[in-house]
């Protein structure tokens, strides 16, 4: 149940930070970046919550799987450069309007973290 809600939150989070994204591509002009970034912040919020909330649950019910777990450690990798990069160049990219660069990074960056949480199961020993 803990894995489904992770899931749930982890769609969240992806989901409003990909929409963005495409927005910073092209897609969908009507709004402004910071506008919809505006809009989608408590959505972004709630599936971060969630995510860290739960994430750490799961990994303290079997600590040593999840430890001798490649993918684990290549998710917590993506992880940790999604976040500093969300917190930064992605945020300047968003006020500024413009980034496709960033939002590229951002979406092969959010991809890699949700690749990597589906590949705990495959490697483990």
């Amino acid at each position: 149940m803990i894995e489904s809600i992770h899931l749930c939150g982890l769609a969240l989070l992806v989901g409003t930070i990909v929409l963005l994204d495409l927005r910073l591509l092209g897609v969908g002009v009507r709004l402004k970046a910071a506008r919809l970034a505006e809009d989608l912040a408590p959505w972004t919020r709630a599936g971060l919550a969630v995510m860290l909330t739960t994430g750490p649950v799961m990994f303290a019910s079997d600590i040593p799987r999840y430890l001798a777990n490649p993918a684990f450690k290549v998710k917590m990798l993506f992880l940790l450069i999604a976040l500093v990069t969300h917190f930064t160049a992605h945020r300047k990219a968003v006020r500024a309007g413009q980034g496709r660069w960033t939002a590229v990074l951002s979406i092969l960056l959010w991809s890699g973290v949700a690749l990597g949480g589906r590949a705990i199961a495959d490697f483990d020993l």
